[in-house]
C-alpha cells in the first residue's frame, strides 16, 4: 500500500494584534469635537495632526550591494 502524504504551508504564529489606546477621546483642537479611533496613537485628529518625518521601513540592501 502506497504512502500518504499531505502537503501544505507550515504552521506560523500569528501576528501580533494592533496597539489600541482609549476609546473615548477626542482631537485636542480646542474647536474640534472629532472623536479619535482607538488605533490613533495621537492626541490630534487627521487635519489638526502636525506634519511628522516619514522614516523607511523595509528590507535593507547589503553591504556588497551598497557599495
Amino acid at each position: 500500500m502506497a504512502e500518504e502524504r499531505y502537503r501544505g504551508a507550515a504552521v506560523r504564529t500569528l501576528p501580533r494584534p494592533n496597539r489600541q489606546y482609549t476609546g473615548d477621546r477626542v482631537c485636542a483642537e480646542p474647536t474640534c469635537g472629532t472623536k479619535l479611533s482607538r488605533y490613533n496613537k495621537w492626541q490630534y485628529c487627521w487635519q489638526h495632526e502636525p506634519v511628522h518625518s516619514y522614516v523607511p521601513r523595509g528590507k535593507r540592501k547589503s553591504r556588497k550591494a551598497a557599495a
